[in-house]
Formats: C-alpha cells, sequence, structure tokens
C-alpha cells in the first residue's frame, strides 16, 4: 500500500504555519471532505472571473494522526448508493475515483436474512436500494467479467414488491423505460476491505494535489486573537510532536474520540470542563464484533444470519482479494477456486469473505479495539467457531472463522456516545460581530458516533463530506487579491453555512443511526423469545414479499445529499 513518511518532530520554538482550512483525521470522511472541497474551491466555475487575473489555488491539508497508511488494517466496509453517489460526483477533482473504487470490491447482488441453522428467511435483489431514478429492471447483473447467478425468487419479485407492482398498475407506469444495467452498476451497493478503500482515496487525494501529513496526533485546540478586539480569530492547533498550526477554519474529521469536539464543547478552555471532556470514555454497549475475512466459496450478496437461542448474530459479504495480497499466501484446500453449486466465485478473479459477528461481552476486554495477530485470531476465532457450532451454527458460517486463509481479524468493542445537536463553534454573533472563537466544524464520526447495524456509519460521513463542501463554497467563497498572496476563504457568511448544514444533517444521522439502533435491538431480542423471533421472521418475508426489501433499508440508501442541498438553498433564498 502507498506510505508516506510521518513528518519530522518539531521543538517547541518551531514557527507557527498558517493554512487557511485544515481537515483533522484522514480516515475516510476526512479525505472524501479533503476531495470534495478541492472540486468546490479548485474546480469551480471559473466563466465569471476576471480572465486577467490569475487564480490562486486553495491548499487543502490534512493532518492524520498515524505515521502511515497499512495494508490489511480495519476489517471492511459495506458502501451504499447514498455514500458512492458523493463519490461519482467527484467527476473533476477525481474523474475515475468511483471505477477505481468498484474495482476494488465487490457488488452485493442479493440480501439474504437467514437463521443461524442456515434456514433462509427471505431474500431480496440488492437493486430494491436504489432509488427509482437508478432501479434496474435485469435479473442477471454483470460485475468485471463475470455474470452472476441468478435468485430466482427474488428476481421473479416484481420492483419495490407487492406494493410496487400495484403502485405501477395504478400509475400505468411501465418498468421498461427504467435505466439499464449499465447505468446502476455506478451505484450498487457493494463490500470492500476498509484500508483498500482508504488506499484508492488517498492516491486520488494525492493526485489532486491535496497535502497529507501524517504522524500528527492532536493534542489541543485553541482560539488565537491577532489583537485585543477579537476582530481576527483564528483556531490554533498543537500536535503531539511540537508542531502548531494556526487555520481560518479547523474541520474535524477525527472519530469518536476528537478532539476538535471536545474544543467545540468547551471552546473558551474551562479547565474544569476540559478535565471532565479529556476523561470522558464512550459508554460500551456490552456487545464485541469480531471481523476478519478468509478465502471461501460463498453466495453471492450479503447476508444476515441471526440465532434464535443466544444474542448472536452476523454478516457475511464478499469483496475482491486485493491484488497485493494475490500471491503473498498460500491457501491450503484451493479455496480460491473452488466453487460449489451455490457459490459464484469468479475463475479469473479473486474473492474472499467477510465476515462480522457480534455477541454478547457483558465485561469488555481493556485491549478490546485492536487487530489480532495472526496466533491470536486463529485461536479466538476457532474459540467461537466452536461455541457457534455448539449453538447449532451452520457449517457455512464457520468456514471462514477456521479457513487457512483467515486474516485481517480485527476484534471491536462496540461503544456509544450521544449525538450533538451543534456541530461548529466560531464565526459571528447575532449583532454580526465577531465571537472571539476560531471557527471549527464536525462530520462523521466526531458528530454522530456510528452504530453497525444497518451499514450507514461511512455513508453519513461521505453525505456529511458532500453536503458541507457544498455550502461552504457556496457561503464562503474563496477571495484572492493577488498573486503572491494566501489565498483566503470569505467567511463572514460562515454562520449561514453552518445554520442549513446543521439544520440538513443533525436529524438526517438521528433518523438513520436511530433506526440502525432499534433493528440491532431486535436482533438481540429474538433470542428472548420464541414467539418474538417467528413474529421477527414472520415480518422480513411480509416487507420484502410486499415492498421488495426492508422498508428500514431504504431510507439511507436512497438518499441524494445534493438535491436536499440545492432545495434548501432555494428555499432560503426565496425567504430573503
Amino acid at each position: 500500500m502507498s506510505q508516506a513518511k510521518p513528518n519530522s518532530e518539531a521543538s517547541d520554538d518551531a514557527p507557527t504555519e498558517y493554512h487557511p482550512l485544515v481537515i483533522v483525521g484522514g480516515g475516510i470522511g476526512g479525505l472524501v471532505l479533503a476531495l470534495c472541497l478541492d472540486q468546490v474551491y479548485n474546480h469551480r466555475d471559473r466563466s465569471d472571473d476576471d480572465n486577467s487575473k490569475k487564480v490562486t489555488r486553495l491548499p487543502i491539508h490534512v493532518y492524520e494522526s498515524t505515521a502511515a497508511y497499512t495494508a490489511n488494517a480495519g476489517g471492511a466496509i459495506g458502501l451504499y448508493p447514498n455514500g458512492l453517489r458523493v463519490l461519482r460526483n467527484l467527476n473533476e477533482t477525481a474523474p475515475n475515483l468511483l471505477a477505481r473504487v468498484r474495482e476494488a470490491g465487490c457488488d452485493y447482488i442479493y440480501r439474504r436474512w437467514m437463521r443461524h441453522d442456515g434456514m433462509e428467511v427471505a431474500v431480496a435483489r440488492e437493486d430494491e436500494l436504489l432509488p427509482p431514478e437508478d432501479a434496474s429492471t435485469t435479473t442477471a447483473t454483470v460485475d468485471g467479467n463475470r455474470t452472476t447467478k441468478t435468485n430466482e425468487t427474488a428476481d421473479r419479485r416484481p420492483t419495490g414488491g407487492a406494493f410496487g407492482k400495484i403502485s405501477e398498475l395504478f400509475s400505468q407506469s411501465s418498468s421498461s423505460s427504467l435505466p439499464s444495467s449499465s447505468s446502476v452498476a455506478d451505484l450498487q451497493s457493494m463490500g470492500i476491505r476498509r484500508w483498500k478503500y482508504q488506499q484508492v482515496l488517498y492516491e486520488a487525494c494525492i493526485e489532486a494535489g491535496i497535502q497529507i501529513h501524517f504522524g500528527k496526533r492532536l493534542q489541543a485546540v485553541l482560539s488565537s486573537n491577532a489583537d485585543d478586539s477579537k476582530t481576527t480569530t483564528t483556531t490554533e492547533l498543537h500536535f503531539k510532536d511540537g508542531s502548531k498550526v494556526k487555520t481560518s477554519l479547523l474541520i474535524g474529521a477525527d472519530g469518536i474520540n476528537s478532539k476538535v469536539r471536545n474544543y467545540i464543547l468547551n471552546p473558551t478552555g474551562d479547565e474544569t470542563t476540559q478535565k471532565s471532556l479529556e476523561e470522558f470514555m464512550p459508554e460500551y454497549t456490552g456487545v464485541t464484533c469480531l471481523m476478519g475475512c478468509a478465502n471461501v466459496p460463498f453466495q453471492r450478496g450479503i447476508c444476515f444470519p441471526s440465532s434464535a437461542t443466544t444474542k448472536c448474530h452476523a454478516c457475511y459479504y464478499p469483496t475482491k482479494v486485493p491484488k497485493e495480497d494475490d500471491g503473498e499466501e498460500e491457501v491450503v484446500g484451493g479455496n480460491n477456486n473452488t466453487v460449489d453449486d451455490n457459490s459464484e466465485n469468479a475463475a479469473d478473479d479473486k474473492y474472499e469473505m467477510v465476515f462480522q459477528i457480534y455477541f454478547p461481552t457483558p465485561i469488555e476486554r481493556s485491549d478490546t479495539w485492536r487487530t489480532l495477530t495472526p496466533d491470536e485470531a486463529k485461536v479466538e476465532c476457532q474459540e467461537l467457531a466452536q461455541k457457534l457450532r455448539e449453538d447449532g451454527w451452520d457449517e457455512q458460517f464457520l468456514k471462514p472463522l477456521e479457513s487457512p486463509s483467515l486474516k485481517g481479524v480485527l476484534r471491536v468493542g462496540l461503544r456509544s456516545r450521544e449525538a450533538l445537536d451543534v456541530w461548529h463553534v466560531g464565526g459571528s454573533g447575532e449583532d454580526g460581530s465577531s465571537t472571539g472563537v476560531g471557527r471549527a466544524v464536525l462530520l462523521g464520526d466526531a458528530a454522530h458516533p456510528p452504530v453497525p447495524y444497518i451499514g450507514q456509519g461511512a455513508q453519513m460521513a461521505m453525505e456529511d463530506a458532500g453536503t458541507l463542501s457544498m455550502l461552504l463554497g457556496h457561503f464562503c467563497p474563496v477571495d484572492s487579491d493577488g498573486d503572491d498572496q494566501m489565498p483566503a476563504i470569505d467567511m463572514s457568511k460562515f454562520q449561514d453555512a453552518m445554520e442549513v448544514y446543521e439544520k440538513l444533517r443533525v436529524p438526517r444521522t438521528k433518523a438513520v443511526l436511530g433506526s440502525s439502533v432499534q433493528l440491532g435491538k431486535t436482533q438481540q431480542k429474538r433470542a428472548d423469545s420464541k414467539l418474538y423471533n417467528a413474529w421477527r421472521e414472520f415480518s422480513i418475508k411480509a416487507q420484502v414479499w410486499a415492498y421488495g426489501t426492508l422498508p428500514v433499508m431504504k431510507p439511507g440508501a436512497a438518499f441524494d445529499y445534493q438535491t436536499k442541498v440545492t432545495e434548501a438553498l432555494e428555499e432560503l433564498e426565496a425567504t430573503m
């Protein structure tokens, strides 16, 4: 994987750098935001610019705490239409980005709900999660050089389920007018190794000229005034290596333990409040997830087996073996190319099965969140496989845990903390005067810590990035007065941008992540009551029959952030 050397340590008297805009956190949300901002600020429509004036490029700096991005770290994630749409819209700063992401992963064709003993409860076509304008009526979906097997039950079902068919009959619309599968391929849900996705984003950032600073662990954030009048206030960042950076706008994409979040909650630096924030630990939920991957035969699509007797449930989905891994390990048993009657492995590409298994652990281990060594992974996965076997889990779900090709195993203790209602600080007061507080704004896990059961954590961060960049580009344009000057961002309407940002994103993230919490609770409750479990299985079957898939999934996946921003701006202009 692309490596970058960490910045050398700076002394206490090192000069303080200044950048108009700084992003803290080089994870998925931070890198996507950097690309979105580059497109908004450095690839904007310049038809109205004075052609005689040279347009100065706005430098975008990302500060990442780790020394480098490394391969086989961080498990895997699913990408859904609402998140993929953000990548598709980066057609100027990174025109091939979406294609490169899709090439590195594997699309889902079906969504299966199963009992732990292997009984299939229901199956849906994954293109049901696409919005109507992107829906497909084809029964075979092409991915790379292969055509997948079809599932007759799911493929016979009309788009939108029985209710969709009724609606179509009443509206006298014809599905034949919908676009072909070639237009669907862009936004079809897919699985990808997290590190591989991060690598593709990193390479796109480097190609775009975005500067990534590694080895920069943020320690403190302060407001810095140029004079006593507080007319010019910047945000000052202090890093562990002794270096300091000032900026007119700090964007925190630094995760659930965000230092930028702490600054927003305590911008004046009250010592008592700061100590409380620093000592706060997100609450452990009592659930641990063991995730990893292995080269085993698989059924195509994403699968959700749930135990009817214990509070264990899981998620399985395929992704492509990164070329960096291809050939590095000998796979015992030839599983790379072994295909059973129900599997759909490609003959010319290598694929692996990702597993995410959730199980109750009332007492959290002190070392819960970390990547396991190969020996640790082998022991823990085999122990878990034995427990699941005793509970009656079907062998297809245990194969990845006991496979010699097991790798990239991560143990995660699920934690939660309250989402914020206010995601920013700084800007102007109600009378238009400066607040004397440096500007900062949050996105992703720093603002709304994720819950994993609906697959929307990373998508919410990507939506945040697309929304925030559009609003900053609209309300806070670049103002460059000369060739030799550092470009400045006009922050006079920063508060307006933040009001729209929070109006759009706070309710949206609370609704989607709230649905995820409820879905997680149903998974846990199924083991408490045979009657509830029977009702839940019947409910899943009925909903898939009626709607084509579980309706709880659709509000997340079908969302178009760009349309929502445009509507909000038009509504705002109409009231002025």
